[in-house]
């Protein structure tokens, strides 16, 4: 009896206990909590300018993952996830125009500065996402981002790669 009463006290209370979901990198759920998405594999490793900056070190494949090896970084303000940045070296321009064109969308706004091309559009769900290519170097850095979130804090440029 003693055993029955402690399986049912322990099968009881794993029902209360709120795990967090697994984190799926593949989809862009802006606005979410990082309590909520955080399976324990979000590794802190910055915070500027009132945005917070996490590797994931969990399972990640996104589609870039197949052409190239990205650094990717997944942005938190106010604890709510906003932006996922990626960078990536040594693939062509227009291969990412075509990839960007296929899966996203096509850039309404084009604009160069001296070495750097960029390339913006606007997704479903008030969420832009940017292309950012240096012609010189072949370095190319992608931003999505809620504009929603962005407005809260006016961060200038999300296709800048977060370093320390």
């Amino acid at each position: 009896m003693r055993s029955f009463m402690l399986v049912a006290i322990m099968v009881f209370s794993a029902l209360y206990v709120h795990q967090a979901q697994a984190f799926e990198c593949g989809k862009l759920e802006f606005g979410a909590k990082l309590g909520d998405m955080d399976d324990g594999n979000f590794v802190l490793y910055m915070e500027k300018d009132g945005v917070t900056y996490y590797n994931y070190v969990g399972a990640c494949r996104l589609p870039v993952h197949q052409k190239a090896s990205p650094a990717i970084a997944y942005a938190f303000v106010d604890g709510k996830y906003y932006a996922r940045i990626i960078r990536v070296a040594g693939r062509e321009k227009k291969d990412i125009l075509a990839d960007m064109e296929k899966s996203f969308c096509k850039p309404v706004s084009v604009k160069s500065e001296g070495d750097v091309s960029l390339y913006q559009c606007d997704l479903p769900n008030d969420i832009e996402f940017k292309f950012k290519y240096n012609n010189k170097t072949g370095e190319a850095r992608t931003a999505a981002y809620s504009k929603a979130l962005r407005k809260s804090i006016g961060k200038a440029d999300l296709a800048e790669f977060p370093e320390q």
